[in-house]
């Protein structure tokens, strides 16, 4: 693969909303403090973080005096439904077709910004979206807050450890993969503290949504699945996995564009594509040993490829094979959105054999299982 030379990435510092605002002040700065800092460019987005921070305080006291007994106590009636699959290989797509079905709960971006105090805040929500971007910066598809999102960026608001820390502190970001992802760094306590934060998260939104059965979507959880086992014994798990070469590419520009509305620390093109190739081999590599963890029938492996050409054949397979009730009923809303989707293009990419080399020099144990060739 061609040699570059050391480049930074040029971000648009003008951005400043973030999405940790709704973040405790003293998680904040520990945050802060334990990722090194925030480099002079992105202080008006620690600035936009720090006063908000602030002026939820409020709310998030009275989250805690109204909601919290009630959600400590609130069960998870209905085992989650959990999407998982390296990012870019199609798990949002599949989450916004199953999520159309009325007997299923998600994670909304709302619920994401304000982990701990959306209940509160509801009367703001309108307000709010007004910050928002109007699409994912990735590719384009349209930013709903009420919409289903990753439960991941919700975590980041509650927790030192996450994926999405990754992006917000690029140049710590081995350390938060591996402490984040692999747990591999965390003490018991620091462990325990993880999956308190993401049940109690994850008993909020249940508690909104009536007790209704979770959807999940979050491609961290793709080497959690011991964790999530010992939260959700019986969760049920829907693996997309997606040309690699394809993954490559989409992800290196995902990196790049996510980095410039949600970094606050500078980035080097040669370090963000490190991390793309070496997170793969580790989060893929750990999810072929995990998925044997997974009790059997509980699990339902799809290509991404398959999905877009057929999704009602391949929704209805996910529905037989984990024996979801309700297929028929959700049927018409499914096709409903898969109708408005037919405008929507995907992203083309161009590769080169260089690239092509490259990729498969890493990646080679997924290609080769599932049989993949280089896009033309």
């Amino acid at each position: 693969m061609e040699k570059k030379n050391k480049t930074h990435i040029k971000l648009d510092n003008q951005t400043i909303q973030h999405p940790l605002f709704g973040m405790s002040i003293g998680k904040w700065m520990q945050l802060v403090n334990k990722n090194g800092g925030v480099d002079r460019n992105y202080l008006g987005r620690a600035l936009f973080i720090t006063l908000t921070s602030l002026f939820i305080t409020t709310a998030r006291t009275l989250f805690k005096i109204k909601y919290k007994s009630k959600i400590n106590r609130y069960p998870i009636k209905h085992p989650p439904i959990i999407i998982i699959g390296h990012w870019r290989s199609g798990t949002t797509y599949l989450h916004e077709i199953l999520s159309q079905d009325p007997q299923f709960c998600y994670v909304s971006l709302w619920n994401t910004l304000l982990p701990d105090s959306f209940l509160v805040l509801e009367p703001m929500k309108n307000f709010l979206a007004n910050f928002l971007p109007k699409q994912r910066p990735m590719d384009e598809i349209r930013v709903e807050i009420d919409g289903p999102y990753e439960e991941e960026a919700g975590i980041a608001v509650l927790n030192q450890w996450s994926f999405f820390h990754c992006l917000h502190f690029p140049r710590n970001a081995e350390e938060q993969f591996v402490n984040s992802i692999l747990f591999e760094n965390l003490d018991d306590e620091g462990k325990n503290q993880w999956k308190n934060d993401y049940l109690k998260f994850l008993k909020s939104v249940s508690y909104a949504n009536n007790g209704k059965r979770l959807l999940l979507k979050n491609p961290a959880n793709t080497a959690r699945i011991p964790t999530l086992l010992e939260l959700f014994p019986n969760a049920l798990f829907i693996h997309v996995y997606r040309n690699p070469y394809k993954v490559y590419l989409s992800t290196i520009k995902m990196r790049n564009r996510v980095l410039d509305k949600l970094a606050l620390q500078d980035a080097s093109e040669e370090e963000i594509e490190k991390q793309v190739i070496e997170n793969y081999e580790r989060l893929m590599k750990s999810y072929f040993k995990q998925k044997e963890l997974i009790p059997k029938g509980n699990l339902v492996e799809i290509r991404y490829e398959d999905l877009v050409k057929d999704p009602i054949t391949q929704v209805g397979q996910i529905y037989s094979k984990l024996r979801i009730p309700g297929f028929e009923d959700a049927l018409p809303k499914i096709n409903k959105y898969l109708n408005q989707q037919k405008k929507y293009k995907t992203n083309v990419y161009a590769i080169d054999k260089e690239v092509i080399a490259h990729v498969y020099s890493f990646w080679k144990f997924s290609i080769d299982r599932w049989k993949y060739t280089p896009p033309k």
